[in-house]
């Protein structure tokens, strides 16, 4: 995964979130959010950390070279102070020697075999960092359908209230109506029915404006600023065609599904290397060491070295056994949570199947029976000039065609988010909207052309 430019992106999302008063259309709406999203750069930066720790597991091929120096004093009693004290016995003082010593020393090591656990943290980091990679495109989609479900809240809310304001109006002009009947005592009753009924159309509009609001609220958590304009998402022509093919495009390209794979690829590279601390370490070591006034001598000393030098714990009290089985039962962990994983999945593309495809049926319905009630309003209101309906069968239509309306626009929307919901399930949903992501990932998508340094 290419690094983060941290100065860079900052600059980008500022472009972005200035931009995003322009942003129209959903796929527009869903790359600003996930340019700008906290948690999609989390795990962005956390992705872009781990391949650091490969970098460290690869160190291990590579010989380290070590140089150390120092200089101090030195009182030295030994063969050397005691030979030059028998040779004078007079000087009693000579049994100890003060020196000012110095030294320095460079050691280069390179592990020939370590029972292969070089290698095997080397392949562990690299399942990590697979794992991190998915982990990025797992929250995207997550972040993705947040987006849809905000900017389809939005959508529907405002046309809620639009349905609302017109069925208040609707009711503004029967009590106007009922108003130029006069005021014997049946209009009295009528008046106070039609003022009633405009009170609660009234009370609806507020309702569904305090709607809008509490849908804007959610948008601006979760995407940011509102477009000046929304646009009704297009559904790409990519849904399956059966339940058998969106169980089988989620079991094969989901991104939790590749993570729970990397998972256990990393289980079993904890288990292989556990094995290396079985086996002896070869190390070559080739080293020169230098020193002055040292051991009570005088002079200049000079020692090199080339070694090959072998090391085998016999004993550690049992700890790499236990090692060795500790990790061959987190390989049983990780299939188990991939299983877990399985199932989860496959549940929510059954249930994303079953808001599709009854949802289909239902939206055929209502949008039938919105048909019919607006009919029957046309109906009523020439009926209602002729005297043959009362005030009663007028607002009854209308609030039948109005409750029609929104079920029709609300199962509409439904519809729209349940197949948003079901590419979701399959891990396809950022792949089908051609969205975009800050940096180079494994999610088929293309890299977002951002101002990096």
């Amino acid at each position: 995964m290419k690094r983060l430019h941290i100065k860079g992106l900052t600059l980008a999302v500022s472009l972005i979130t200035a931009a995003s008063a322009q942003a129209e259309s959903l796929t527009d709406v869903v790359n600003m959010t996930l340019a700008t999203n906290p948690d999609v750069l989390i795990r962005t930066v956390g992705a872009d950390a781990i391949s650091d720790e490969l970098r460290q597991a690869r160190a291990g091929y590579l010989p380290t070279v070590d140089l150390t120096a120092g200089v101090g004093y030195e009182n030295s009693r030994n063969a050397t102070t005691l030979g030059a004290y028998n040779a004078t016995p007079q000087r009693h003082d000579k049994k100890h020697q003060n020196r000012t010593r110095r030294e320095g020393a460079i050691t280069a090591r390179q592990i020939i075999f370590d029972g292969f656990a070089t290698g095997r943290e080397v392949d562990r980091q690299l399942a990590r960092q697979e794992a991190s990679e998915y982990e990025v495109c797992s929250i995207s989609e997550d972040i993705g359908l947040q987006a849809a479900q905000a900017y389809t809240d939005v959508m529907v809310a405002e046309k809620l209230v639009e349905n609302a304001r017109l069925n208040a109006k609707e009711h503004e002009r029967v009590v106007k109506l009922v108003h130029e009947r006069g005021e014997d005592m049946g209009t009295r009753a009528d008046i106070a029915q039609a003022d009633s009924r405009l009170l609660l159309a009234t009370a609806n509009l507020i309702s569904a404006e305090a709607r809008l609001q509490d849908a804007k609220a959610v948008y601006h958590r979760v995407v940011g600023n509102l477009p000046s304009s929304f646009e009704r998402p297009v559904v790409p022509p990519v849904l399956p065609s059966s339940l058998d093919e969106a169980l089988n495009q989620a079991s094969t390209s989901h991104p939790v599904m590749q993570i729970t794979k990397a998972d256990v690829d990393e289980a079993q590279a904890q288990y292989e290397a556990s094995k290396s601390r079985f086996m002896p370490t070869f190390t070559a070591e080739l080293g020169a060491t230098w020193g002055k006034d040292q051991d009570a001598g005088k002079g200049t000393t000079y020692d090199h070295t080339a070694m090959l030098r072998m090391s085998y714990n016999l004993y550690n009290g049992g700890a790499d056994k236990a090692r060795k089985n500790q990790t061959s039962k987190l390989i049983n962990e990780a299939l188990e949570i991939r299983n877990r994983a399985v199932r989860q999945i496959e549940e929510e593309v059954r249930l994303a199947w079953v808001a599709v495809d009854s949802g289909t049926t239902r939206l055929k319905q209502l949008t039938a029976h919105e048909q019919n009630a607006r009919k029957a309003v046309d109906l009523y209101n020439q009926q209602f000039d002729n005297n043959q309906r009362t005030l009663l069968d007028l607002l009854d239509s209308q609030n039948e065609y109005f409750t029609a309306g929104n079920s029709r626009l609300q199962a509409d929307y439904d519809l729209l988010y349940s197949k948003f919901r079901l590419l979701h399930s399959e891990g396809a949903l950022l792949k089908s909207m051609e969205a975009t992501l800050p940096v180079e990932n494994k999610c088929g998508l293309t890299v977002a052309q951002l101002n990096q340094e």
